[in-house]
């Protein structure tokens, strides 16, 4: 089975994490983004490797029977160092706590926060934004990335 790691959009800041300790790796089981740019993506990431989804690709992915993951709870806030404010608007979010192993479920985490997706995981999610492919790099089984030249 091919894997990939997928680099969603970063939008937001360093903001606080809970990782529950007991999972190897940690889990992020709560997350407050801290929003600098606007949200352009449905799946989108922090500085602090918290994932979190849009309401309509939290309801797409639960329509589906893609294994690893489960919705948790996400704050928001926009920094206070953004110049207008008003032009970020941040749509509902749900936040994405990937349960799943890397290379066994089609999501797990490899290291502390990077994003691994089967290939089945990986075509849902460029089928719903394209922009995910150009991010996304393929994996051999060990987790090395294999460059197509």
């Amino acid at each position: 089975m091919t894997f990939y790691l997928i680099n969603p959009d970063v939008p937001a800041d360093f903001g606080q994490v809970s990782r529950d300790s007991s999972y190897d790796p940690p889990r992020v089981v709560s997350a407050h983004f801290e929003f600098y740019y606007p949200v352009d993506s449905e799946l989108i990431t922090s500085y602090s490797g918290a994932y979190a989804v849009t309401k309509p690709l939290a309801d797409a992915l639960a329509a589906n029977d893609l294994t690893g993951y489960e919705f948790g709870p996400v704050t928001t806030s926009i920094s206070a160092l953004v110049e207008d404010p008003g032009g970020i608007v941040i749509p509902p979010l749900f936040g994405l706590t990937i349960t799943g192993r890397a290379f066994v479920d089609d999501f797990g985490i490899q290291g502390l926060s990077k994003l691994i997706a089967s290939e089945r995981a990986a075509e849902f999610l460029w089928n719903r934004d394209a922009r995910l492919r150009d991010g996304a790099n393929r994996l051999d089984k060990d987790g090395n990335m294999i460059l197509d030249f």
